[in-house]
């Protein structure tokens, strides 16, 4: 720690003082005695973290041919990867069903529902540092 200076120098003689000052190229650095500086320790925060749902899946009841959407809410660090299973099948390469993820909210959206889609819905979040599920039942019913 200490202070930088430039310095701007007039000359003087018999004739007089310099119109104007010619200034360091360099700048002179004058350390403080007795002022040693210490920064700061900090330590450093581990923001991982398991998959935790913050917001569970709700058990419905829905009448057959209207589309219909199952939500939750994942937060995890690493972001998790999240699966979709219908009674512990996996609905990643299903047309019928759509899945969506923004900020931490997700949806599994089920295209014109008959009563073969009803069942148990479970989401699963998986990271490195663990994984998550939530369930629920969906009763799919025929218009009367």
């Amino acid at each position: 720690m200490g202070n930088e200076y430039f310095f701007r120098v007039f000359s003087e003689n018999m004739c007089g003082l310099s119109e104007s000052p010619t200034t360091t190229k360099n700048s002179a650095y004058i350390q403080k005695t007795g002022v040693i500086y210490k920064p700061p320790n900090y330590t450093e925060h581990n923001f991982t973290e398991a998959p935790k749902f913050t917001h569970p899946l709700v058990d419905r009841s829905v009448v057959s041919g209207y589309n219909i959407t199952l939500s939750c809410a994942v937060r995890g660090c690493p972001k998790p990867r999240i699966f979709w299973y219908k009674n512990q099948m996996d609905l990643s390469k299903e047309a019928k069903y759509r899945m969506f993820s923004k900020q931490g909210v997700l949806t599994l959206e089920i295209r014109k529902p008959s009563p073969f889609d009803g069942g148990v819905y479970t989401c699963k979040a998986v990271n490195e540092h663990g994984e998550a599920e939530v369930e629920c039942k969906l009763e799919v019913r025929v218009p009367q």
